[in-house]
């Protein structure tokens, strides 16, 4: 995962549990508002790859700086690239509350609804 991140851009980190059914891997990111989305994404796209089966377990979470209380091109894209690996958003509720901006950035995301 060390080449997926760039400090100061995209953070990434993974790690994978081995349990009796099966095996969970929970990945953390962080992007800084300031980097462009489509960089986020292949930078994304590459942690996804290296560890996406389909007999893994994932829950992706973090802050990716993207609003999901309001649709925007940011959410779009992530909605798009997720879904590819049957990863979708759980978290329905705002995540960040302040006197003047109340927005949903961290977010967790699986691959399974069994749990």
């Amino acid at each position: 995962m060390d080449r997926c991140s760039k400090k100061k851009d995209i953070e990434i980190c993974a790690v994978k549990i081995h349990i009796l059914s099966g095996s969970i891997i929970i990945i953390t990111v962080y992007r800084s508002p300031t980097v462009n989305t489509a960089y986020i994404l292949n930078n994304l796209k590459a942690a996804l790859n290296q560890v996406y089966n389909n007999t893994v377990d994932i829950i992706l979470c973090g802050d990716l700086n993207t609003n999901y209380f309001n649709d925007n091109q940011n959410k779009q894209a992530v909605n798009s690239l997720l879904p590819c690996y049957r990863i979708y958003s759980i978290i329905e509720f705002l995540t960040r509350i302040h006197n003047i901006s109340h927005i949903m950035v961290g977010n967790i995301y699986i691959n399974k609804f069994n749990n």
